[in-house]
């Protein structure tokens, strides 16, 4: 499209005052595709001789897209370093839009300066698994002389999918540990296609650095199921001198899964609060298979730093908690909001077993424990039909925000709210709006 805005902008790029060619360059990348005609003379502003220009032209190009590509791929050939690496920032912005650069970004990995190769790198990483084409080159960048070059390369890499493993599990042995780094790290990020890497993962996780040795751990939970076999390894690290390596095991532990159970509850005792949290989140993550462990969750409802964690890893275990039942309840009552709702949710989760003490909770708690009971009750739903009675006294009390729940669960309850049929009649008449509409629903439920 071409305006008389944008006619004045480009008769501005080539004013003798460089600062009015920047602000022509950079009014001109704020209009993004809509400049899509200034390419051409943005691209000859790449070869300006104010590297600020330069700048502002690159910035520009890079801001207008897909119709800047030609123009930037054509740069790449230039002998100025200002204008190569400008140019390739541009196709970086333009991310996974850059297809056709792909041929041209290959080709500068082999530039004479390593800042470009580390820039065309970083490029291809910015297209995906678009630029697969570029995975040869890139082979051989992870050997390149430098080591920026060889962890832009590895990096590049992990966005490319399972074509990519082979050359990454190579980089693991990398004799620099920030592009071993970097390989574990993108094998991460590729995730299960990279099952094929596990046996090199273990063998990091184990004897490199601390650092090494953590985000290892981290790509082979990443992987999930497919590395159980590391299972053992990650056991292991859970008594690792390094409380991130520690965290970062347990984490890979509950994406594992099941066979981790075991291993994860002996974690709970960690003396790193870091490392409980990512034991007890990580038997959250296993759920119902992890129900051997709720003796241990139970046990640290009492610690402070992890107690609502440790609700809501029971919650995600469901019925099989209902031994942890008693401590819930007391955590219901208490003041840190996220406590009591994580008890409450818990508490809804875990089902029948826990309708008879949160009906008791209804009679005897104060307002905030009734208001957390009934949240627990709602949640419960047609199996809390007993405590059907109970609830219905709530529609009178003086808070509305106990009505308003009251009137919720027992519309959860359906049929089962019968014997409070007359006082939801009565609801009817609430002066709140709310309670009147779920005393309304539980009524037509209760109908049928």
């Amino acid at each position: 499209m071409t305006t008389p805005e944008i006619d004045r902008l480009l008769k501005q790029l080539t004013d003798k005052d460089p600062s009015i060619r920047r602000s022509a360059a950079e009014a001109l990348g704020k209009l993004g595709p809509l400049a899509a005609n200034a390419v051409p003379s943005l691209g000859k502003a790449l070869r300006d001789e104010n590297k600020h220009v330069v700048f502002d032209a690159a910035f520009a190009l890079g801001r207008i897209g897909t119709a800047s590509v030609p123009v930037l791929v054509e740069s790449l050939k230039n002998g100025d370093l200002e204008v190569r690496r400008r140019s390739l920032e541009a196709i970086r912005m333009v991310g996974h839009r850059a297809i056709d650069a792909v041929p041209a970004l290959a080709h500068s990995l082999r530039d004479a300066a390593s800042e470009i190769r580390c820039y065309a790198a970083e490029a291809l990483r910015k297209i995906g698994r678009a630029a697969k084409d570029a995975i040869p080159e890139l082979m051989l960048a992870l050997k390149d002389e430098k080591v920026d070059v060889r962890r832009a390369a590895s990096e590049a890499l992990g966005d490319m999918g399972a074509e990519a493993v082979p050359p990454l599990v190579k980089a693991l042995r990398d004799e620099d540990p920030n592009v071993r780094f970097d390989a574990a790290h993108a094998l991460g990020r590729i995730g299960p296609a990279s099952a094929g890497a596990v046996p090199a993962l273990i063998e990091a996780a184990q004897k490199d650095v601390a650092s090494v040795r953590q985000i290892s751990a981290e790509a082979l939970g990443n992987i999930g199921p497919a590395a159980e076999v590391a299972v053992p390894a990650l056991t292991k690290l859970l008594k690792d001198e390094s409380s991130e390596v520690r965290a970062s095991a347990a984490k890979a532990l509950g994406r594992i899964g099941k066979g981790a159970v075991h291993a994860l509850i002996g974690t709970l005792s960690d003396t790193d609060a870091r490392v409980r949290r990512r034991a007890v989140l990580a038997l959250g993550q296993i759920g119902p298979n992890a129900a051997e462990a709720v003796p241990a969750l139970t046990e640290l409802l009492g610690d402070e730093s992890v107690r609502a964690q440790a609700a809501d890893a029971l919650r995600d275990i469901g019925p099989s908690a209902a031994g942890a039942v008693p401590k819930l309840m007391e955590l219901l009552k208490d003041d840190a909001g996220d406590v009591s709702r994580a008890a409450a949710d818990a508490l809804g989760s875990i089902g029948t077993a826990a309708v008879d003490p949160l009906t008791g909770a209804l009679a005897g708690g104060d307002q905030h424990t009734r208001l957390r009971a009934l949240t627990a009750l709602t949640a419960v739903g047609e199996k809390a039909g007993k405590a059907a009675t109970a609830i219905a006294t709530c529609l009178k009390d003086e808070d509305e925000r106990v009505r308003f729940n009251a009137a919720r669960a027992l519309e959860k309850l359906g049929p089962g709210a019968k014997p409070a049929e007359n006082a939801l009649k009565q609801a009817l008449k609430d002066e709140d709006e709310d309670v009147r509409y779920w005393a309304g629903e539980a009524l037509k439920r209760i109908s049928g």
